[in-house]
């Protein structure tokens, strides 16, 4: 009995398989590559499903010893997803994203974000030296009295 439903359900999951990559890959940055293989795996799949709905609801239409041509669904389901992930590896190989010029503008917004940082630090380290030169001990130099009297109190 089960070998009625496992020719369409597997059909079926390899169907469901290529759009769940479809839709997966959908999301990706390439993107828009990936309607026409969605597209696609919606059309293929429908007769699958209509196939075992028909199995579900009569099962006495259905002949077991399958022919080469009841087997004809699945293989197109194989390939098709078998497809699907080559068309997503040979997608991964020949729209590469440029690591380098990725790295070198990220590398650059860095050294610009430092150097605002760095900016900002040393001004404030100039304006707090610049009020420490401004307001600096110094020894007092009145002149009132002579250097003679200063001599006798430091004895």
């Amino acid at each position: 009995m089960i070998e009625l439903y496992l020719l369409p359900l597997t059909c079926l999951l390899l169907n469901f398989l290529a759009f769940a990559a479809c839709l997966r890959f959908l999301f990706s940055r390439q993107g828009l590559y990936w309607i026409i293989p969605l597209s696609v795996t919606l059309f293929i799949s429908w007769p699958n499903a209509l196939s075992l709905y028909r199995v579900a609801s009569d099962s006495a239409q259905v002949t077991l010893p399958y022919t080469y041509l009841d087997l004809q669904p699945l293989l197109l389901s194989l390939l098709w997803y078998a497809m699907v992930v080559t068309f997503h590896y040979a997608l991964k190989k020949t729209i590469r994203v440029n690591l380098y010029a990725e790295q070198m503008k990220k590398n650059l917004h860095e050294a610009r974000h430092l150097e605002a940082g760095d900016l900002l630090a040393r001004q404030r380290r100039d304006r707090r030296f610049r009020t420490y030169i401004a307001n600096r001990a110094v020894p007092a130099r009145l002149g009132l009295y002579p250097p003679t009297w200063v001599d006798l109190f430091d004895e």
